[in-house]
């Protein structure tokens, strides 16, 4: 892993397991989609763990 979390807001299906798990990390847009607002909020194994493993369709991931 390397960089910072990103969710694809295209798959992201609103389920709210990253907000309810990391709510100082991720929160809801203005369009009901996951977004990540701060990735410095956690750290990445707990990001990891808490986010982007439980994610039902995989639309969380690490970019550049």
């Amino acid at each position: 892993m390397a960089g910072k979390p990103w969710v694809d807001k295209d798959q992201c299906i609103s389920c709210g397991i990253c907000i309810g798990n990391l709510p100082q990390v991720f929160r809801f847009d203005s369009h009901g989609k996951s977004e990540c607002y701060d990735p410095e909020g956690a750290d990445t194994e707990t990001i990891q763990s808490q986010a982007v493993e439980l994610c039902p369709v995989s639309c969380i991931v690490w970019v550049e």
